[in-house]
């Protein structure tokens, strides 16, 4: 259900089934290590704005290196999935609905119910990893970080 933009937390299935139609600001709060909700200065999903025509996209923002609190954007990474390329084409094309995961790929500690947040030494500069029950999606990374305005 999402009223006013405020969902009640599902027990998600899939990766989609969360991020299909993803939440406006601020989105979901994803837990630590059994702690959460984490701020949104740490760790934020949400819906693209709707007045740029990018609200199917859901955007992530990690402070980096993981755990920090991002005061500002140079201390953060940005990841989208982005399936209808309303952000743009080359991160629908780099979008891997049914990924596998990396050998090197470990648990952040961060879960949105059942899914995880994955990252992979080997391409942590490129991408993240959320894994569900029923499969995994990489997410590419947005570098330089692109907002509007």
């Amino acid at each position: 259900m999402n009223v006013l933009d405020v969902r009640a937390r599902a027990p998600f299935a899939s990766v989609a089934s969360a991020f299909d139609a993803p939440p406006g600001h601020p989105g979901y709060g994803w837990s630590r290590d059994g702690r959460g909700p984490v701020e949104n200065a740490e760790l934020a999903t949400f819906a693209g704005p709707a007045h740029c025509g990018w609200q199917s996209a859901a955007m992530m923002f990690i402070g980096w290196p993981l755990g920090t609190r991002a005061d500002t954007s140079a201390r953060s990474r940005m990841f989208i999935r982005d399936p209808h390329g309303v952000y743009g084409a080359e991160f629908r094309e780099r979008l891997v609905r049914s990924a596998r995961l990396p050998t090197d790929a470990k648990a952040t500690g961060y879960r949105l119910g059942p899914l995880e947040l994955y990252l992979s030494p080997s391409d942590q500069d490129e991408a993240i990893y959320i894994v569900a029950p029923s499969g995994a999606e990489r997410w590419p990374r947005v570098e330089p970080m692109r907002l509007c305005a």
